[in-house]
């Protein structure tokens, strides 16, 4: 008996164990992007799905929603293109407004059937610049700029999608506002993740070709909760109406929803804003909450204009497009009655617990005065 345990023993030791590609299963995913202006998609190696906008369209801003099969661990891959007329990096050339264009993506990449999160565009992927270019920006003008802009192209290996393919000298993604991007468009029809950020490479005008990649085991614990009908009806066409902010009567959003789910004991409704780049003299600080409101009703079906209280009006410095997000979260329970009304805190609470979650996303311009 004593022999026979040490064979048996033996045989589990030599016996080959199955790698983790070779038990994974094979999985359904989903990934949304929004690029300024193109991109393509590649999961372990291989293409599986880019923008329906060709790259030489000059104003593209549409948003794309790629489904594809695969299985763990996943190396995903990102081209993402700005787009430039020639090799000068320069757009509208010849008009008025020849200038230097700006690039940006965000994304956010789940599990089709659970609904878990795979990966969301954030400084923790892998960035190489394939593209910059002017690099001497004062060219800008030039009336010749084909000649007078200077460019560099750098190659990347055929393989750089692959998990084989070996990233440590690439640097990491860089990070960029909404105020910096512009996102416009395609970007509003997303139900964005809060944890997703827009990235670039390293600087987001000059660079007009940029390589991203990012290896994951699986996903994470977080779940991407079902979606509900909610709407805000003080805007129009993804713009705010004027009377909701300090430049007109500072009269609270209407908000209205719809299809809650059954099983729903309350709601939390946050209306934030990310703050642009601090000025200088200035500290950078977190998010601006303007609503944050917990334990309501799943019975009621929104707010009329002016009916939120407390509600402080967006009134930001300087004139520009400036995006302001709005979520409706449905919770299982109540919240503790002692709970603070705090934007930040509610936010967590409602990204990992609630049962559904729609969000919006609007701009407001400020006048220059």
């Amino acid at each position: 008996m004593k022999y026979l345990r040490v064979l048996i023993a033996l045989i589990l030791v030599l016996t080959p164990q199955s790698s983790e590609a070779a038990t994974s299963k094979s999985l359904a995913f989903t990934a949304e992007v929004w690029a300024d202006n193109w991109f393509a998609l590649y999961i372990n190696g291989k293409k599986v799905g880019e923008d329906s906008v060709s790259i030489t369209t000059q104003k593209s801003f549409n948003s794309e929603t790629i489904k594809f099969v695969a299985a763990y661990p996943l190396t995903i891959g990102f081209i993402a293109k700005d787009y430039v007329q020639s090799k000068s990096g320069l757009e509208y050339l010849g008009t008025p407004n020849q200038q230097i264009g700006d690039g940006g993506i965000k994304f956010q990449i789940r599990e089709t059937a659970s609904n878990k999160l795979v990966s969301v565009s954030d400084s923790t992927w892998k960035m190489k610049v394939g593209n910059s270019a002017p690099l001497n920006p004062e060219c800008e003008k030039s009336t010749q700029p084909d000649i007078d802009c200077k460019f560099l192209n750098t190659s990347i290996a055929s393989n750089w999608s692959s998990s084989s393919y070996i990233d440590k000298s690439w640097s990491s993604a860089k990070i960029f506002t909404s105020d910096e991007v512009g996102p416009k468009d395609g970007y509003f029809s997303i139900n964005w993740q809060s944890s997703a950020q827009f990235i670039w490479g390293n600087d987001l005008k000059l660079d007009n070709i940029i390589y991203l990649r990012k290896k994951v085991l699986t996903a994470t614990s977080a779940v991407i909760a079902s979606t509900f009908d909610f709407k805000v009806t003080s805007a129009t066409n993804n713009l705010l109406n004027i009377d909701v902010t300090c430049d007109g009567l500072s009269k609270s959003p209407g908000v209205t929803w719809s299809s809650v789910p059954s099983t729903a004991k309350s709601l939390i409704l946050i209306m934030d804003t990310i703050p642009g780049p601090a000025r200088p003299g200035e500290t950078q600080t977190g998010n601006h909450y303007y609503i944050s409101k917990f334990n309501i009703s799943p019975t009621m079906n929104g707010f009329t204009e002016g009916a939120i209280t407390p509600y402080s009006p967006p009134c930001s410095q300087g004139p520009g497009a400036k995006e302001y997000r709005f979520f409706l979260f449905a919770m299982d329970k109540l919240l503790p009655t002692d709970q603070k009304s705090d934007g930040a805190a509610l936010m967590e609470i409602g990204e990992s617990q609630a049962i559904a979650k729609a969000t919006h996303i609007y701009a407001y311009s400020r006048s220059a005065k």
